[in-house]
């Protein structure tokens, strides 16, 4: 693979094959952050789906995005560790995100998609149903998150209202659930 391909590249090569409940190949950020003023007050987001719920992960916290890890098992794990990877010469375990958060594993899809995330900690590859894209959030679209039950509304930080649908982002017609990264990657970290 090209090391030079741009992240945008990378999404659009991922969700490019034929598949009815893909969106749209990624084309370009809706608002490119290279403008000091709109950096400022926007920050970019990768989103994706698990299941139907549609949730964004500061972008500054995901190093790589990719599909069909090789997985190797290991025993005595929790079950939402799938096992250990060999991504780009470095081993990082696998975290099935459903089944984490609490919601309900209806088996794999053929392709698996995952997203590389990272602390200053820990690294660890997450398993995602669908890459949507990428977003810029403004504070002031952010809204306190609800106090639905449920173990995945503890890893929420804050919603983003439905919205227009850009023609780069499938799913902004839907409420935008923002992860708390270090609550979620303290978490993961525990085990």
């Amino acid at each position: 693979m090209n090391s030079d391909i741009s992240l945008e590249q990378l999404i659009a090569e991922l969700d490019a094959e034929p598949v009815s409940d893909m969106p749209e190949p990624f084309r370009e950020p809706q608002s490119p952050i290279t403008d000091r003023s709109t950096a400022d007050r926007h920050k970019p987001y990768i989103t994706f789906f698990l299941d139907e719920i549609f949730l964004a992960a500061p972008l500054s916290y995901a190093s790589e995005i990719g599909r069909d890890p090789a997985i190797t098992p290991l025993p005595n794990l929790p079950e939402w560790v799938l096992g250990l990877s060999n991504i780009r010469g470095e081993i990082i375990s696998i975290v099935d995100l459903k089944s984490f958060m609490g919601l309900p594993a209806h088996g794999f899809k053929k392709i698996r998609r995952f997203i590389v995330i990272h602390d200053r900690h820990i690294k660890v590859g997450i398993v995602v149903d669908r890459i949507a894209g990428i977003f810029s959030v403004s504070d002031k679209e952010k809204k306190k998150r609800s106090h639905d039950s449920g173990e995945i509304s503890g890893f929420i930080s804050a919603v983003v209202p439905p919205g227009p649908e850009p023609a780069n982002v499938s799913g902004r017609g839907r409420l935008l659930n923002i992860l708390d990264m270090e609550k979620l990657l303290s978490r993961i970290n525990r085990i």
